[in-house]
């Protein structure tokens, strides 16, 4: 196959948005997120924005009792996701602010045992961005942003493990570990991920500087180091993902190569809300409604 030769311009920064779910905007788990923030800019080619989820109010997901936000109730015309039944939810500013970004990096506390209330109720109601099946314009769209976590509990086994993975899994992302590098070797704070622990701080435990090595009380520090060893890594990780992601989507655009579109359904047996994203795709041609009384015939006929 002969070569296609493309130029691409290399960005002079990429963004990574960064989003504290603790309800304190100076405790311990925003201190760690600044502190992996400065090793993500120390490679020069990163900016960041932090945002507090202390400064919003959220409601609950109400799921199938709402559904506006599916794209058979949602307007097509929509500028933005967003929560269509409380407007005033912080979820309104954070979903849209993801959206600009290379990388994101989510940061939480445990609450007994696993996400904060505030990150599972965003979860919850992003599922039109990071779920294929909610059926919205946006949904997918994530699939090429890099996204970095941290998660600290003040306990050996407090649930770390489990809520990491519930966010490293709750979208479609490129999900970037903080893998051992050669002036930040192993061992880290558990295993490759961003899962943290105070509980060998000498402050308090709520004190905002008890994941360092400087306070650890035990000789040698090792929760401190592998801490601060952890968020060095995940921060030069982060920087480096998200404009490995930027790179890649400007040079498959630029070389008008091809990806699959994401539909989930092209036949569909909800009628939508007229004005609605599923109703557009219906007009287009690209979705064909499909009453459940054919669905059944079909069956039958296919014994």
């Amino acid at each position: 196959m002969a070569k296609k030769e493309i130029t691409i311009k290399v960005p002079e920064k990429v963004k990574i948005v960064a989003i504290n779910f603790s309800p304190r905007k100076d405790g311990v788990t925003a201190e760690m997120m600044k502190e992996c923030l400065s090793w993500a800019e120390s490679y020069g080619y990163v900016e960041s924005e932090i945002l507090h989820a202390a400064d919003y109010n959220f409601y609950p997901c109400k799921g199938s009792a709402c559904m506006k936000c599916f794209g058979f109730k949602a307007p097509a015309d929509a500028k933005q996701p967003q929560c269509y039944e409380h407007p005033e939810d912080g979820v309104n500013v954070l979903m849209p602010k993801t959206l600009e970004a290379d990388g994101l990096l989510i940061s939480f506390p445990l609450h007994n045992g696993g996400v904060p209330s505030t990150l599972r109720i965003f979860q919850e109601k992003d599922h039109q961005i990071s779920s294929p099946l909610a059926f919205t314009k946006w949904a997918g769209a994530r699939r090429y942003t890099a996204l970095g976590v941290i998660c600290q509990g003040m306990g050996f086994y407090t649930g770390q493990e489990f809520a990491y993975e519930q966010v490293a899994r709750w979208g479609d992302v490129f999900m970037v570990s903080a893998n051992p590098t050669a002036d930040a070797p192993a061992p880290q704070s558990s295993g490759h991920g961003g899962k943290f622990s105070t509980i060998d701080g000498g402050l308090p435990f709520f004190d905002k500087n008890s994941y360092k090595k400087e306070v650890t009380i035990s000789a040698p520090p090792v929760f401190g180091s592998k801490n601060q060893r952890t968020l060095k890594n995940l921060g030069r990780w982060l920087a480096a993902g998200a404009m490995f992601m930027r790179l890649s989507r400007d040079a498959f655009k630029a070389a008008e190569l091809f990806a699959p579109t994401m539909q989930p359904y092209t036949e569909y047996n909800i009628k939508p809300d007229p004005g609605s994203y599923v109703d557009k795709l219906m007009k287009d041609g690209k979705v064909q409604y499909v009453s459940r009384e054919e669905l059944l015939a079909r069956r039958d006929a296919e014994g």
